[in-house]
């Protein structure tokens, strides 16, 4: 498939797109995969419960974080019930980390721009965006962009959004949020299990990440430079991964094609590079296959340059807050120097990248 892509290169713009360093909450709880597959083991007499059960275990996840404990988790009934739950610990975890990210930056509310917020996994009107207007004291013309079917991808579509805003805009500031409540996709005893609500059931964990995107005549020694930006959606690939809303609540469902999808993104993602050189890589760490299959496509040692997503994922899938998670593990450990790439993938299949710049 021959593509042309449009490049969002932000040099020339009279202005650099920085990142600050992402703070990310977790939810107050640990579940662990032995205890997931426990719970499991206990409700199931299935002949593959023990396939699915050594699955889980291969994730990469030792434990996430949960809103709630998994007796309370569990105890949930109907989609109504789960989506006020999962709102309010969404929100109570968007507000948190929104007010460190601007705390960190030296801001209040009214000095943001723009807010991108990202949450999927409960239903609600207004939006998140909306709602943080006031939690957070933001200016009633701020410019906002609610993503609200991103998912996973979520954090690098929001950070695409607020690097194009901010292009020739010296001074602006975007805030960038994104939260989601990914424990109420366990809900075992809704329906027949099968290997996608094992996996996706114990895969994931509830947290928030925000960050500020600041706009600055030249950057300071230790920021991270937003080059380009780049937003794909793979042809053909509707049947990869897609989320459905039932009588017992939201859930993640894939096809086959799940497994291809993220290799197949891979041409395409080099493509919009154009030879650019990589030497860092910030990676959504959906899985293990995801996080070295795009290093090696990238050209990049998967030991050494997986090890931040790697340690994101041990600790649970985060969703949406999954990228700013590892970049701010990979920015915490001074580990960016030179030119480097973000890059999220999620539901769709779609995928988002940031080309960057780590200033010394």
């Amino acid at each position: 498939m021959c593509v042309r892509w449009r490049k969002d290169e932000f040099r020339g713009s009279g202005v650099d797109v920085v990142i600050g360093r992402p703070v990310v909450v977790r939810a107050p709880y640990r579940v662990s995969t032995e205890a997931l597959m426990a719970d499991l083991r206990a409700r199931y007499e299935h002949p593959k419960i023990e396939v699915w059960l050594r699955m889980l275990r291969r994730t990469g996840v030792v434990e996430r974080p949960w809103a709630a404990s998994l007796e309370e988790t569990v105890a949930r009934a109907g989609v109504g019930e789960r989506s006020r739950a999962g709102y309010a610990a969404a929100r109570g975890m968007a507000v948190e980390a929104a007010q460190e990210a601007l705390h960190q930056a030296g801001l209040i509310g009214r000095d943001v721009d723009l807010v991108v917020t990202t949450h999927t996994t409960s239903w609600t009107a207004p939006g998140l965006d909306v709602d943080l207007v006031g939690a957070l004291g933001l200016r009633p013309d701020v410019a906002r962009v609610g993503l609200a079917t991103a998912a996973c991808s979520g954090g690098g579509h929001g950070l695409v959004h607020a690097a194009r805003f901010l292009r020739g805009r010296p001074g602006g500031r975007a805030l960038v949020v994104a939260a989601e409540q990914l424990s109420t996709l366990y809900n075992p005893g809704v329906e027949p299990p099968s290997m996608q609500s094992v996996l996706y059931g114990g895969l994931f964990g509830d947290s928030a990440a925000a960050t500020v995107v600041s706009a600055v005549p030249e950057a300071a020694a230790g920021d991270v430079v937003v080059e380009d930006g780049w937003e794909f959606v793979l042809p053909d690939s509707t049947g990869a991964y897609w989320g459905v809303i039932h009588e017992g609540g939201f859930a993640f469902d894939s096809g086959p094609e799940a497994a291809r999808a993220p290799g197949r993104v891979l041409p395409f993602l080099k493509g919009w590079l154009d030879g650019r050189p990589v030497t860092w890589a910030a990676v959504h760490p959906g899985g293990p296959g995801i996080i070295s299959g795009t290093l090696t496509g990238l050209g990049l040692d998967e030991e050494q340059a997986g090890v931040f997503a790697r340690d994101s994922l041990a600790g649970g899938n985060l969703g949406g807050a999954a990228l700013l998670d590892v970049l701010a593990r990979t920015m915490a450990d001074g580990a960016v120097e030179g030119p480097g790439v973000a890059v999220a993938y999620g539901p769709g299949f779609t995928a988002a990248g940031l080309y960057l710049r780590a200033v010394r």
